[in-house]
């Protein structure tokens, strides 16, 4: 007696498994917010409606290796702060760690190491060794912005304005409305935001040594209520990255191509 045919199961290729593989991984991978500043190019910036820059692009590929979807927003640097210490995402690790942010932030692992350089007219140039020189002095520097314990020190006694970006502030600098200029990023900074406002870098004094080698961080509030895991998680990719030697040289292309 003869049985009927069972269907066939269908063969399926190996383009098919790893598509449902991808997949799998794109629906596992949970959405997170990285909030930047829309005013620092070439380190982070707003470029038309997308966040741009060498910190992001390596801030997008730590949260990628971490296991999540990073959806980047670019805004005024205090807003972006202030978005993240109400919890609504992580700031891009563009963040310097200071003992008054630690009160409301959980900070990651180091990412990067920027050079903070002070950039005087060239020909107004004045002597200077340490941050208390610049004490009575006008200052332009970035709104929101903190850096190391000495400069930090030294900064009610300055005459701040804090403005919407270097090609402003190096501007100001130049129309003698600024004694000095900080500027985050070294010489690579300085050099791309004087190209973007149309200045000539011979009319700009970078003073030699840096006025501080400033660490980097991710940050999330403290009052996040997965801040964290979701800290853990990127401080677990964070020492992959560096283990393998990965996250050095991602960090210098992405630098490369500004």
């Amino acid at each position: 007696m003869s049985h009927p045919a069972l269907p066939a199961r269908p063969v399926l290729s190996r383009a098919f498994l790893l598509a449902a593989m991808l997949l799998a991984v794109t629906v596992q991978a949970q959405s997170l917010l990285m909030f930047s500043s829309a005013h620092t190019a070439p380190k982070q910036f707003a470029d038309g409606d997308r966040a741009s820059g060498y910190a992001v692009n390596i801030g997008v590929a730590i949260l990628r290796r971490a296991g999540f979807e990073p959806e980047t927003r670019a805004l005024p640097w205090a807003r972006a702060i202030r978005e993240v210490e109400v919890g609504h995402g992580v700031l891009a690790p563009v963040f310097s760690r200071t003992p008054e942010r630690e009160q409301l932030f959980l900070f990651s692992l180091p990412v990067l190491e920027d050079a903070v350089v002070l950039v005087q007219d060239a020909t107004r140039p004045f002597p200077f060794a340490t941050p208390r020189d610049l004490i009575g002095k006008r200052v332009g520097t970035t709104r929101g912005a903190r850096f190391g314990p000495e400069l930090n020190a030294v900064l009610p006694q300055l005459r701040i304005n804090e403005d919407g970006g270097p090609p402003q502030r190096l501007a100001m600098l130049l129309a003698g409305r600024l004694d000095a200029a900080v500027v985050a990023g070294g010489e690579q900074a300085v050099r791309y935001n004087a190209q973007r406002a149309g200045i000539a870098l011979s009319r700009l004094r970078i003073v030699g040594n840096p006025l501080l080698l400033d660490s980097n961080h991710f940050a999330i509030a403290r009052a996040h209520p997965e801040a964290e895991t979701i800290m853990a998680r990127i401080n677990a990719a964070i020492s992959r990255m560096k283990a393998e030697r990965s996250l050095q040289r991602q960090l210098d292309d992405y630098r490369a191509r500004y």
